[in-house]
């Protein structure tokens, strides 16, 4: 079959797409799995994938390295095989059989090379980051088959400029955004540290380092960044903030960017924002039965305050835009106050916080009320004064939704008497209160049965937690753990759900804060009375239904 052909069968890939890249591979006579890739359409791993099936090769296994054995073959161009990214990885002396590793498994002048030697041999496939690891390994000079251009001098600008139109800054930033997709990365970290830049991914709220840079290649792959931005790439004193869109195997993702100056360089940070997760489906962030009822009892009243408290990072406003869906219809009027607008949502109205113009969240949470809105979201209550529009909003016919910085809900009304709110007017504002927070998920691809043992079960409450809300659970409870494969990169994790402490602010519970104005006496006193669980409470839960683990549960609570 044609490598067009088998794309289009397992990947699903377009007629279009397919005539389009023949087109251009008419005019450039380029591989159509690169102009594939370059287009957006597939993925590097989508490619080999296919190769491999075409081809009937294996893809390369991680595991299987051994450099050593390489000293068993006499006149072995190494640096010729790695100059053309052919990485040789194993010598096998009994049958004599030499394995390599490449992504472009039709180099005819490699594998003329290979056959001329004499050798047996073995192509194994793998992806262009793979293949660039796997080279590391040797310590020949000038392997890199990728030069950039050397900057003669830090300011010279229209060189910064040119060096970022050059291919192999181009294609390393187009490969580092597709692994990112690939690893579901929600950011990307160039940071300058002393000697070296390096590169991370936030992966399901983790850092992992991915990659090193030298100083050259660090800044021209900033500055095409910058360039792509519509940043100033000779501004680097001071702080840009700035975005662009790529596709990456035919999804389209928003790139926000932010720059900074340090110590030793500047330092960059992408957040990829993916448009094909805008389905902000509240069943999917793993709120249990209870808590989902206490929030469309919330979300029904016409007036009101719900707000939801967590540290930045822990879900927030994925869980505002959640409710907001559900309440998205042509019958009311949604307008939103962030800092800044992640997502665009159709039928809702959007404003963008300007902190440089004077446009503040109080300053437009003002303005909007005279735009009739039903509902009204407030990205964040930082300061009193957009606390006590916030409140007044709430008490004269409109729906608020907003978000607090405290460690548990019950907090978050000590936290406005802090602000300077009256107890009076938190009282007749508040409808109900949550806290969040975000733990990985084991990955479904490795995961296996394992059991914890009876004193950890005792100390972290398994069986107390059990019976107090076996009415959340349809089965028995099961543990897993993942053991770590190449879907989780190593992990053991894939995925993210969310948990959550909810209370409804009645009329009971108004009466005992505004006696006591206490958020540990109001915390116990919902224990006690209301069967209320806390975010540590609601992780277990998880653990005991193996969505997740105990130590990603201690670790966020």
């Amino acid at each position: 079959m044609l490598i067009g052909e088998i794309l289009r069968d397992k990947f699903g890939i377009s007629e279009s797409s397919i005539k389009q890249a023949l087109k251009i591979q008419e005019e450039t006579g380029e591989l159509l799995g690169t102009i594939l890739i370059q287009m957006g359409v597939i993925t590097e791993s989508q490619l080999i994938e296919a190769l491999s099936y075409q081809l009937n090769l294996p893809i390369y296994d991680k595991n299987f390295l051994d450099i050593q054995s390489l000293e068993n073959i006499s006149n072995l161009n190494v640096e010729f095989l790695l100059k053309n990214q052919f990485i040789p990885v194993f010598y096998d002396t009994k049958q004599e059989k030499l394995y390599l590793v490449t992504n472009n498994p039709i180099n005819f002048d490699v594998l003329n090379y290979l056959n001329q030697l004499g050798l047996d041999y073995q192509l194994m496939l793998a992806e262009d980051y793979v293949v660039k690891e796997l080279s590391k390994n040797f310590v020949f000079g000038g392997i890199s088959s990728e030069k950039v251009l050397s900057l003669e001098s830090d300011e010279d600008f229209e060189k910064l400029k040119e060096v970022a139109f050059e291919s192999p800054v181009i294609k390393y930033l187009n490969t580092l955004l597709n692994r990112a997709t690939e690893l579901k990365a929600t950011d990307i970290h160039i940071e300058p540290m002393a000697g070296k830049f390096r590169v991370r991914f936030r992966i399901d709220g983790i850092l992992r380092e991915i990659d090193e840079l030298n100083e050259s290649f660090y800044t021209a792959v900033l500055s095409r960044i910058k360039l792509l931005a519509n940043l100033d790439i000779a501004e680097r004193r001071l702080p840009q903030d700035g975005k662009f869109s790529v596709q990456v195997a035919s999804k389209v993702i928003d790139v926000r960017v932010s720059t900074i100056p340090m110590v030793f360089k500047e330092g960059a940070v992408l957040r990829l924002l993916y448009r094909e997760r805008l389905s902000f489906n509240i069943s999917t962030l793993g709120i249990e039965e209870d808590h989902i009822k206490i929030l469309l009892e919330t979300i029904k009243k016409p007036y009101g305050m719900f707000l939801i408290t967590g540290p930045t990072g822990s879900g927030k406003t994925t869980t505002l835009y959640s409710l907001l869906t559900i309440l998205n219809n042509n019958e009311r009027k949604i307008i939103t106050i962030e800092d800044p607008v992640e997502y665009q949502i159709n039928g809702i109205n959007q404003i963008q916080v300007r902190n440089d113009i004077g446009l503040t969240f109080a300053s437009a949470l003002r303005s909007i009320l005279r735009h009739d809105p039903d509902v009204i979201m407030v990205g964040e209550i930082r300061d009193r004064e957009t606390a006590e529009i916030s409140i007044q909003s709430a008490l004269t016919g409109h729906l608020v939704l907003s978000t607090l910085h405290t460690n548990d809900a019950p907090s978050s009304l000590s936290r406005l008497l802090e602000m300077g709110i009256e107890d009076f007017l938190i009282n007749s504002a508040i409808l109900s209160v949550s806290a969040q927070r975000i733990l990985r998920r084991v990955c479904p691809f490795c995961k296996e049965e394992y059991d914890y043992p009876e004193d950890i079960k005792r100390e972290y409450k398994f069986y107390e937690i059990y019976d107090r809300f076996k009415n959340l659970f349809k089965d028995k409870p099961v543990f897993y753990r993942g053991k770590g494969c190449e879907k989780c990169a190593g992990t053991g994790y894939q995925g993210r759900v969310a948990i959550f402490e909810i209370f409804e602010y009645n009329d009971d519970l108004k009466e005992r804060f505004i006696h006591n104005k206490s958020s540990t006496d109001l915390k116990n006193y919902l224990i006690e009375k209301y069967n209320y669980r806390t975010l540590r409470d609601d992780g277990i839960i998880k653990v005991l239904k193996g969505i997740t683990t105990l130590e990603e549960v201690l670790r966020v609570t």
